[in-house]
């Protein structure tokens, strides 16, 4: 995004919750989390979707309007007391707009991580079990992790430790950062291993089994679901095809039997 244009977003955001007296410092809050939980696309802010959210709630209804009226067989939209419904639909329809593709982001990034999590902890368990401390064997890990989400992730983490926080505070905020509940787990069963001062290898071991076992039941979940799926596209697109095959010659057939 250009930045004149994302500095003009924040100010119209910032401004818009500063107006509101705090009462919507909360709801900005929330879209920042879900922005850094999508990777922070674009180096967006809170502030700065905030703003792109009220102004789509204007600009999308505006568009809509002059685009249906363009067309009679949605007039009846626009008659009577039922357009007031139809305006309000389309201001929260154009308000949610940029948040579709913040929730794709987010969903992508989660199978993402979630996808590569198992593998890189039975990697991490082989080498903290090799004798490795578990940070050398974290960035080993890290290492032979293609580029994606998880590595970013995992080379934010070892950046913040290097800043100077405890390893704790890093792994929290890496799980509070991504939201992901997989990964939230392994973070909760490294830290209280932490404070306990237990050894690390058997709890990577337990973590990275139960991990693959979500992941197995994740696939099983999508291939049940697959034949339901598939069944739109069927009706639209196989079966109307299927239908002329098998009947048009049975309608032409009757069609020159009565024209005869």
């Amino acid at each position: 995004m250009n930045r004149t244009v994302q500095t003009w977003l924040g100010q119209i955001g910032a401004g818009a919750r500063d107006a509101a007296g705090g009462s919507l410092d909360e709801f900005v809050k929330g879209v920042e989390q879900k922005l850094v939980s999508a990777g922070e696309p674009g180096g967006l802010r809170g502030p700065d979707l905030f703003g792109l959210q009220l102004v789509s709630a204007v600009i999308f209804p505006l568009t809509a309007t002059l685009i249906l009226r363009q067309i009679p067989m949605f007039d009846f939209l626009f008659e009577g007391p039922k357009q007031i419904l139809v305006y309000l639909g389309l201001i929260a329809f154009g308000f949610q707009f940029p948040m579709i593709n913040i929730k794709e982001r987010i969903e992508k990034r989660h199978k993402e991580i979630a996808l590569q999590l198992p593998d890189a902890l039975d990697l991490l368990t082989i080498s903290v079990e090799a004798g490795l401390d578990f940070i050398t064997a974290l960035r080993r890990v890290v290492e032979k992790q293609r580029a994606g989400a998880f590595r970013e992730e995992m080379e934010r983490l070892f950046r913040q430790m290097e800043l100077g926080r405890t390893r704790r505070e890093a792994l929290r905020e890496m799980a509070n950062r991504v939201q992901l509940p997989d990964l939230s787990v392994v973070v909760s069963a490294l830290i209280q291993a932490d404070k306990l001062g237990a050894s690390i290898g058997p709890i990577l071991r337990v973590q990275s089994d139960m991990a693959r076992t979500r992941r197995g039941q994740r696939a099983e979940k999508a291939a049940q679901e697959a034949p339901v799926k598939m069944l739109a596209p069927l009706i639209v697109c196989i079966f109307p095809a299927v239908f002329i095959m098998i009947f048009a010659p049975i309608f032409i057939q009757m069609i020159q039997n009565y024209t005869r």
